[in-house]
């Protein structure tokens, strides 16, 4: 199954919900409370190259304007409105969305938006696989894209979303790959005649990610023998992965995520057995790793989880935290 977060401001006194709500999306962004009643239901899933979230909100702004430049997120949001209005402001580009219209945002750029009686699904992209479906980013910050033009599309994260809760991460590169081929209908196709070399490009870093799935508990997945197993030279290789700090770094982090989500099982397993299981050796050099990425060793990590176990808002701060981490 997925791993998932939710939460709903049902039953709750408007006050304690929007503080709460507030908590939830403390890593993301600053929220308002706005004029008029308070509700929020969100649910969210994570996908390789992706977040998803299914949203039904109203009284609320959510701002990334001040935070911008300290936060170091780096992807692609969008908003696919399904009813109500999104309004925007400031340094949003935009003014308003509708029904059936698809926002796009930045976040390395400022903007602040509203919801009043609004579901909409949204979507959190990595960057270089927007980059792999439109080449590149132009004028995208604040572009509105409309129905008809967005069907396609918006039908495709409305179905996701649906499905979400049944699937497990075996085909997230299979919904990549579409999400390349979906995106440019929206905008009326490529942005630049870059998008093939970038599909290339996202195409061999999938490989990559599926060997690294398949070989995690190989201590000797070293930069060349990914290299050669994929059929790229290392100097490809090298360049696919510089922009996040090379390929061994991100083969150090893969292992961590996949720790980080073994600890949050019920029956959680011994350190030994994960540092075996992920390619970490043993359960110091584990909990190494794991205290540099994470910055928390994992025994308290574990514990967290377990005292937070049944508070939606606890789980949810802590899991999205690390969705972003793996996502930026």
């Amino acid at each position: 199954m997925k791993e998932a977060i939710g939460f709903s401001s049902e039953g709750m006194s408007e006050d304690r919900a929007f503080a709460d709500y507030r908590q939830l999306y403390a890593q993301g962004a600053d929220v308002e409370r706005l004029d008029g009643p308070f509700h929020a239901r969100v649910t969210g899933w994570r996908f390789r190259h992706m977040l998803l979230f299914d949203r039904h909100l109203s009284g609320m702004a959510h701002a990334r304007e001040a935070r911008v430049t300290a936060d170091g997120f780096d992807h692609i949001v969008l908003h696919h409105v399904l009813s109500g209005t999104l309004t925007g402001h400031g340094r949003s580009g935009f003014e308003r969305a509708g029904p059936g219209d698809i926002v796009f945002l930045d976040t390395r750029r400022g903007h602040r938006t509203e919801a009043r009686d609004l579901h909409m699904i949204t979507a959190s992209i990595a960057r270089d696989l927007v980059l792999a479906a439109l080449g590149s980013l132009g004028a995208l910050h604040g572009l509105v894209a409309h129905a008809p033009d967005t069907a396609i599309l918006g039908g495709f994260l409305q179905t996701l979303a649906a499905h979400a809760p049944s699937l497990d991460d075996r085909h997230d590169g299979a919904f990549a790959r579409a999400l390349i081929e979906l995106l440019p209908t929206a905008l009326g196709g490529p942005r630049d005649l870059g998008v093939e070399a970038r599909r290339q490009d996202h195409l061999r870093r999938e490989a990559v990610e599926q060997l690294i799935d398949r070989e995690i508990a190989n201590r000797q997945l070293t930069g060349a023998a990914i290299a050669e197993r994929v059929g790229v030279s290392r100097a490809t290789l090298y360049r696919l992965y510089e922009r996040t700090g090379g390929i061994a770094g991100h083969v150090r982090r893969r292992r961590i995520d996949a720790v980080r989500r073994a600890l949050e099982r019920p029956e959680e397993p011994d350190l030994a057995g994960l540092a075996q299981a992920y390619g970490l050796g043993s359960a110091t050099a584990l909990s190494r790793a794991f205290q540099a990425d994470q910055g928390i060793d994992p025994a308290t990590y574990r514990a967290r989880v377990r005292q937070d176990r049944g508070d939606p808002v606890e789980t949810g701060t802590r899991r999205w935290n690390g969705w972003m981490q793996e996502l930026d």
